[in-house]
């Protein structure tokens, strides 16, 4: 994964009026925290957050460059973002500090990829039932997104959390048994094939 770096600046106030303040300075109000670490405050660009935010992936690791020495250099991602609900602003945002050496749980979105021939020549219908899978791994390890092959399944077929294919160093957290997309058949496909067996038990 792609490393950005991001400015970052302790936030020496705290408070209501200091986080409008930093907004007002063209700034982001925000916390950067570890487990068992008191929480720093923190203040980044608002134009540069919004920018590289708009290339970064949901589990982007991010690397603070700070005149600060207890944020300079830190690996992070960002935990909570919070926006103004009318305009869409980002208002105030979370990080969570990382060590190379540790191992963090992370959310990895899921992508489909290719085309059913349950759902194009079957006439079924794709559900899919989870959009992304929890994770254990070393930061370096972190993966953007997770693709899903869906070229091969027919009407009646699922991949579970245990189908995936996660590269070395990463760990699946969630129930391995957990659906994640199938192809099942439609409602008026049952009712026609009701209707068939009703038909033929009929005949009998």
């Amino acid at each position: 994964m792609e490393n950005f770096t991001i400015e970052i600046s302790e936030r020496q106030g705290l408070g209501k009026s200091e986080c409008n303040r930093c907004r007002k300075d063209g700034f982001i109000p925000g916390v950067a925290y570890h487990k068992g670490s008191d929480s720093i405050a923190v203040k980044v660009p608002h134009k540069e957050f919004v920018t590289l935010g708009q290339k970064a992936a949901l589990t982007q690791v991010f690397t603070f460059k700070s005149d600060a020495k207890a944020l300079d250099g830190k690996l992070a991602l960002v935990k909570e973002v919070k926006r103004d609900y009318v305009k869409g602003t980002v208002l105030h945002v979370d990080f969570i500090t990382l060590k190379a050496g540790e191992e963090v749980h992370v959310d990895v979105p899921l992508k489909l990829v290719g085309e059913s021939p349950g759902v194009k020549n079957d006439g079924g219908i794709l559900t899919f039932v989870t959009h992304k899978v929890s994770v254990s791994c070393l930061p370096k390890d972190i993966p953007t997104q997770m693709e899903i092959d869906i070229s091969g399944l027919r009407l009646g077929d699922s991949i579970h959390a245990y189908d995936l294919q996660f590269a070395s160093g990463v760990k699946l957290l969630d129930d391995p048994h957990e659906t994640i997309v199938s192809i099942v058949a439609s409602r008026g496909a049952k009712v026609a094939e009701s209707k068939e067996g009703e038909d033929k038990a009929g005949a009998k």
